[in-house]
């Protein structure tokens, strides 16, 4: 029989975020599979479930976000959503500057939650829509928008996941566009 190891339950990038976010780094950690497996259900499935929902409904409609670069956002929830994941890059800027790397990480959980819990679930019908309006763009382009940014913002603590997305929904689609999120 062999040897589960973290690695093959829950992955590096769980296991980097269960550091980041359960304690401070000087205080000693409990270390466990189910801890880690709860953090995974929770920042790391949010992230990609919204990741998906994007990628679901821009395949569908054959959304290319770049024919929109100088799209003007002008629905409440985008603006909403904008300003909140400015803020976000702020704060954990000034975070990190500080080396308070869990509260970088948390401040990155709370706002995944929140894109999921109130930006996606109350912005669902306008993907649902089925003609492509200027509502549906401007929550393509917002989404679109939030989600490279969070790629960036949240890459080195989880360096792998942020990798995967911003390949899909950058790479694929720009040409000159930098080669990996860490770049």
């Amino acid at each position: 029989m062999p040897i589960l190891t973290f690695d093959n339950e829950v992955g590096a990038d769980a296991t980097r975020w269960h550091f980041y976010t359960c304690s401070a780094p000087w205080l000693p950690t409990r270390l466990g599979l189910s801890n880690v497996q709860e953090t995974q259900r929770g920042f790391l499935s949010t992230l990609w479930n919204v990741y998906s929902f994007y990628v679901l409904y821009a395949e569908i409609d054959k959304f290319n976000p770049l024919q929109y670069k100088d799209f003007k956002i002008s629905n409440v929830m985008d603006k909403w959503i904008i300003s909140k994941l400015n803020t976000l890059v702020k704060e954990v800027d000034n975070k990190l500057d500080s080396y308070d790397i869990t509260n970088a990480a948390l401040k990155i959980e709370s706002f995944t939650d929140e894109l999921s819990n109130w930006y996606v679930r109350r912005n669902r019908e306008r993907f649902w829509s089925e003609n492509l309006t200027d509502d549906k763009i401007g929550a393509y382009v917002t989404l679109y928008t939030v989600l490279v940014t969070l790629s960036k913002v949240a890459a080195p603590f989880v360096p792998f996941m942020t990798e995967e997305i911003y390949q899909n929904l950058v790479v694929k689609k720009k040409k000159n566009a930098p080669e990996s999120v860490h770049l």
